[in-house]
């Protein structure tokens, strides 16, 4: 059972270390004060305090994806944003 949970996580670490490996290429730069500007810094404050979520429901993982998705859409409401 050890063995199973050790390669879980391992699996889990290598799952993000692919979705966070981009080059600066990438990347473009957006205007300061700009909707989509407002917009993607409402998601990276929300994916933030999702994904804390998530860590505290630790084990229950279907109990902690649903808690992180409410916890993501209420956050992006206080944001000003809504879904369509």
């Amino acid at each position: 059972m050890d063995t199973r949970h050790s390669f879980m996580a391992l699996l889990a670490l290598s799952i993000l270390a692919g979705c966070n490996s981009s080059s600066s290429s990438e990347w473009k730069e957006i205007q300061t004060n700009s909707k989509e500007s407002r917009f993607e810094r409402a998601k990276a404050i929300c994916n933030g305090r999702a994904a804390e979520t998530q860590v505290i429901a630790g084990r229950l993982w279907m109990a902690g994806a649903i808690a992180a998705d409410s916890t993501f859409k209420a956050c992006m409401a206080e944001q000003g944003f809504s879904p369509k």
